[in-house]
């Protein structure tokens, strides 16, 4: 109503001065206020389209944000429902910056960002930890080290849950990230960006980014200091990898990126001798669980009518310092001890009398190796059969320096990669026969007398297709899950179609060319155009992603084959099938899930892992001896998957 007003206004005061000014001059000056007003208008609809654009670009990217932020919440929520953190309450674990830790941290003024500034104190519980990055005193960069079992990575898990739930609308996001599944190689920001689209899909659409060049949605929301990265277990790397990520970390730091490492204390020593602190970082460490507080969790945990822990409650309330003090001072020993005696059946108090309870490493390799019993007691499964293909598995983990079991590596494990020698020695010849048999069958088509014909050219460029499908998997790196995306079938339908097209083009028979050109490119790009995946939000996931891409170049290159085939036997006869089966068998072999197929038939037939591996790690993780790490399994704790790969096939529970 005010806009019309004013529009009226501005017209009626408009034809007065057009009045005033004469019919002669009227002319003139119309075409002067109506140009100029024409151009306000169109410059005035030109910035609220800009603003427009503007404001659903920031509503598009605070949406995204809001989506990570409950994906986040959810994810972790149910982590540590399963850690059972929280059953019955959470251990008090204390942080502080110990003299160790200021021993590896910058000085208090690059940690407070002032000249001559002084020491902070720092000192906190477990439910304090958020109000540490809320302080003023001190910048978002924290450094959480601990000795292995103190409970660095609850905390932190708590840590995201809690800032989660006090973000504001327009606040960084936490986003829990493993350390160890990062190549120092690759840029910090870059592989940040890399593992929240592996959480979120639709982050991985471009926006304009500075300079005129584009970038995910996912790497803008990092640029601009929308995520806050938890990275947890920065020792879980090797010592090469550790200082590399050390000196990513504190390129990060310096520039101003808000983060969370974590760390076991040894290693990270070594590393800030070799590279220095990260700066403007706080630094904390965590303290052993008093042994009052650990008898309280032990009695809280159990059932008000189980007497079983007496003996092992009043010992520890003595508060001496005995081997079993300091064997459950860490959260992971405690949790370890009511796993291994949470049966009725057996009897805490050998904590206390065993032989080899006389020492706290006596008790807590007892624990370490007794979880595994404890957790399948409840089932059917055999104990002992269990125990062996998870210290294949814990072995094979510890032989390549890693803590990530990944599916797609599974082909690694002896005696596996002979049989992948077998297999690609049959994809080989499978490719080479199958293909040269299928050309000589259809020469007759491509060679006719008056040249090549547009079926000619549909034949060859097929042909060409399975070629260069084949030459990609056989020589691009197969070892890593894949996934259909528009963009790899698009880029390489292009790479492959395109000088086709151009040859027929310049030779003057542009009909053939592009016959050749989609003919070549779809099969090529439908057989092998699927890009390697980034790290999924769960294993099955991953391995379904990549199993869909295998079947869907088993189908190209299996049909492809049988087309070809058919122009030189007919289809009436076995054999254009059993070479379609054959290529199509060939194609599954060259993909990670494949592979991993091929892998558990092997170990299967040996007796080195179950049958259904698959199923087997799920119930690992459910039973609490292996937990869910992205598109990879890790034991519960490193320590759980060193005393499994100490264990040989004749060891004794």
């Amino acid at each position: 109503m005010i806009i019309l007003s004013a529009t009226a206004l501005v017209a009626a005061l408009l034809a007065w001065f057009l009045g005033q000014e004469g019919l002669d001059k009227a002319d003139k000056w119309s075409s002067v206020v109506f140009g100029s007003v024409g151009s306000l208008a169109i410059a005035a609809g030109a910035l609220f389209r800009l603003w427009q654009l503007g404001a659903a670009r920031r509503d598009g990217q605070e949406v995204a944000l809001a989506r990570l932020a409950e994906a986040q919440r959810e994810q972790w929520t149910a982590e540590q429902a399963a850690r059972r953190i929280r059953d019955p309450w959470p251990l008090n674990v204390r942080w502080l910056s110990s003299a160790r830790a200021q021993a590896v941290s910058a000085s208090w003024a690059s940690v407070r960002g002032k000249p001559g500034g002084g020491s902070v104190d720092l000192d906190g519980v477990y439910g304090e930890i958020a109000d540490l990055l809320e302080r003023d005193d001190v910048p978002r960069r924290l450094v959480v080290l601990g000795d292995p079992g103190t409970g660095k990575s609850m905390l932190v898990l708590h840590l995201t849950l809690e800032l989660l739930q006090r973000r504001a609308g327009h606040g960084p996001v936490p986003v829990l990230l493993t350390a160890a599944s990062w190549n120092p190689v690759q840029p910090l920001d870059e592989w940040i960006a890399t593992q929240i689209v592996s959480a979120d899909g639709r982050l991985g659409r471009t926006v304009p980014a500075p300079g005129g060049g584009r970038r995910t949605l996912a790497r803008e929301l990092v640029a601009r200091g929308s995520i806050l990265p938890v990275l947890d277990g920065l020792d879980e790397m090797n010592d090469e990898f550790q200082r590399a990520a050390l000196i990513g970390i504190s390129a990060a730091a310096a520039a101003g990126r808000e983060l969370v490492v974590t760390s076991r204390t040894v290693p990270y020593e070594a590393a800030v001798r070799a590279c220095g602190p990260i700066p403007a970082a706080s630094v904390v460490e965590l303290q052993p669980i008093a042994a009052t507080e650990a008898a309280q969790h032990l009695a809280d945990s159990a059932a008000m009518a189980d007497t079983r822990w007496a003996g092992v409650l009043h010992h520890l309330r003595a508060g001496a310092s005995t081997p079993l003090t300091g064997a459950l001072s860490t959260p992971l020993m405690i949790w370890l001890a009511r796993m291994v005696y949470q049966s009725p059946r057996t009897s805490p108090d050998e904590l206390l009398l065993a032989e080899w309870a006389t020492s706290r490493v006596g008790i807590e390799e007892h624990l370490l190796e007794h979880l595994v019993p404890a957790a399948y007691a409840s089932t059917q499964t055999n104990i002992g059969r269990t125990r062996r293909w998870l210290s294949v598995l814990a072995r094979h983990m510890r032989a390549e320096r890693t803590y990530d079991l990944a599916w797609w590596q599974i082909n690694e494990i002896k005696p596996v990669p002979a049989a992948q020698l077998i297999s690609i020695a049959y994809v080989i010849l499978t490719a080479l026969v199958v293909n040269i048999f299928s050309l000589s069958a259809g020469a007759s088509v491509v060679f006719a007398d008056e040249g090549l014909s547009l079926l000619g050219s549909i034949f060859l460029g097929s042909w060409l297709g399975v070629f260069v499908a084949f030459g990609r998997m056989l020589f691009t790196d197969r070892h890593h899950p894949r996934r259909i995306t528009w963009r790899g079938l698009r880029s390489l339908s292009l790479v492959a179609g395109l000088p086709l097209f151009l040859i027929g083009s310049v030779t003057g028979h542009p009909a053939n060319g592009l016959g050749l050109a989609l003919s070549a490119g779809l099969v090529a790009a439908c057989a092998s155009g699927a890009e390697v995946a980034p790290s999924a939000v769960s294993p099955l996931v991953a391995l379904a992603k990549d199993r869909a891409a295998a079947l869907l170049s088993a189908g190209i290159t299996g049909a492809t084959e049988v087309f070809l085939l058919s122009f030189g036997v007919s289809l009436a006869q076995p054999w254009p099938w059993l070479g379609g089966l054959s290529v199509a068998l060939a194609a599954i072999l060259l993909s990670a899930w494949g592979q991993f197929v091929l892998a558990t038939l092997v170990l299967g037939v040996t007796g080195r892992t179950p049958w259904q591996l698959l199923r087997g790690l799920d119930e690992a993780c459910d039973r609490g001896v292996l937990r869910r790490a992205g598109s990879v399994y890790q034991f519960r704790h490193g320590l759980l998957r060193n005393r499994l790969a100490t264990l040989d096939d004749n060891s004794k529970i």
